[in-house]
């Protein structure tokens, strides 16, 4: 733990509190957010090695959080190592973008820990503050996405490349502001209203997005998370509010049955028709692991290109939207991560999978440390059926939700 001074008490809070609007920003305009979130990582590579340099002990007083960094740290050179390695392709956006998450998460590493370290320095003032400028930011982007809605592009992506990542994260600022929610209003009727809107909110966004994982993942995340925090209310309310959730993942389930109900049928006229949303993914994941390459640091975007296309033209006759996918991603991170980092890079992942689980789940501090599980979870779970690191976007908003959940109120409050 560092030092609770005046100082640093100040300093951390501004960092809380820039986070924030950086994640409440994030969906709107582009730019901005990154710019907070480097400007904060700066502050905390600053204070980490004054810090460590004083008492170099801080860096391994805490196990969990120590091995969560070194997985970021692991993860982050996998990917900018890679980058280094295979510069000279045709599929450049794919390099630039692995090495901006490669940099963000190296940063991420130097900002969770000083977060953790400062944890109990937080201003309740500025938390609500901060939740106020997170949940201003929800609604925000919860009415823009319904303006911008067109008969050509009904599907909402913010600011986004595309409408499934708008998605994740709307889910990742809808956990990150529950986990707030909680942790200032605990199980006050405030904490649960905002708990019922912020729940509200997410549900329209993902189904503005039409995105199946987000629609069916949601609503559990919601359920989990409040029976977990939550149980300390009368019974009649955790009664009314399961209701509600499962009412409203109901009404989402209805009102996007045509996209949810093409699953089985494109699953069932994959061996006749594989041209579809279902089939492409299934014609893609075959065509990744034919082309993986087991060696430590794995292989060029274009020579990966050129594996999966020549599988996919020889044994999945010639799937177009495969082909027009495959340019981008496998559809699948451990499978994305496998095929170009190599085994170095799954390595990594499954490290930051791993010891992102440990610090949520250790015993010693489990009830502190949960918020992250509510993080981690939905970045592994839409990791099956997607690419989620691979856009520095996305990388930005998770790093800075981990970070964000880590603070603790002052004790005087």
């Amino acid at each position: 733990m560092l030092k609770e001074t005046r100082n640093n008490a100040i300093i951390f809070n501004f960092c809380f509190f820039a986070l924030a609007c950086s994640v409440s920003l994030d969906l709107l305009v582009k730019g901005y957010p990154e710019k907070i979130f480097y400007l904060v990582s700066y502050v905390a590579v600053t204070c980490i090695i004054l810090n460590a340099y004083k008492n170099p002990k801080i860096l391994v007083s805490d196990k969990p959080l120590m091995l969560l960094c070194i997985s970021l740290i692991f993860f982050s050179a996998s990917k900018l190592i890679w980058a280094e390695l295979f510069k000279n392709t045709d599929f450049i956006d794919i390099r630039d973008n692995y090495h901006t998450v490669g940099k963000r998460f190296l940063l991420a590493a130097f900002v969770l820990f000083y977060f953790y370290q400062c944890r109990s320095m937080l201003n309740k003032n500025v938390l609500k503050v901060s939740i106020a400028a997170l949940f201003i930011g929800l609604i925000m982007a919860l009415w823009l996405g319904y303006l911008s809605r067109t008969e050509l592009e009904p599907r909402v992506k913010w600011s986004t490349d595309a409408a499934t990542t708008g998605a994740y994260l709307a889910v990742f600022i809808s956990m990150i502001s529950i986990i707030l929610i909680r942790k200032c209003f605990q199980s006050s009727v405030l904490s649960l209203l905002m708990f019922l809107g912020t729940f509200l909110a997410s549900m329209i966004m993902v189904l503005l997005t039409e995105t199946r994982a987000a629609i069916f993942l949601t609503p559990v995340l919601y359920l989990a998370f409040f029976l977990a925090y939550y149980r300390d209310v009368n019974k009649k309310i955790q009664a009314l509010f399961t209701v509600i959730i499962f009412t409203g993942a109901a009404t989402v389930l209805y009102f996007s049955w045509d996209r949810i109900s093409q699953i089985q049928t494109d699953i069932a006229e994959y061996h006749t028709n594989n041209h579809t949303s279902v089939g492409a993914r299934l014609s893609i994941w075959k065509s990744g692991w034919y082309s993986s390459q087991f060696n430590l640091l794995g292989q060029s975007t274009d020579k990966r290109y050129q594996k999966v296309e020549e599988y996919i033209r020889q044994h999945e006759r010639g799937n177009l939207e495969a082909m027009r996918n495959v340019a981008y991603h496998l559809h699948n991170d451990m499978l994305e991560t496998l095929s170009l980092q190599g085994m170095f890079g799954l390595f990594s992942l499954l490290c930051f999978y791993l010891f992102g689980l440990y610090f949520s789940l250790n015993r010693k501090n489990a009830f502190e440390n949960s918020g992250t599980l509510f993080v981690i979870c939905p970045v592994i779970v839409f990791g099956f059926t997607d690419v989620v690191l691979i856009q520095s976007n996305t990388a930005l908003v998770v790093a800075t939700s981990l970070a964000l959940s880590l603070p603790l109120l002052k004790r005087s409050y």
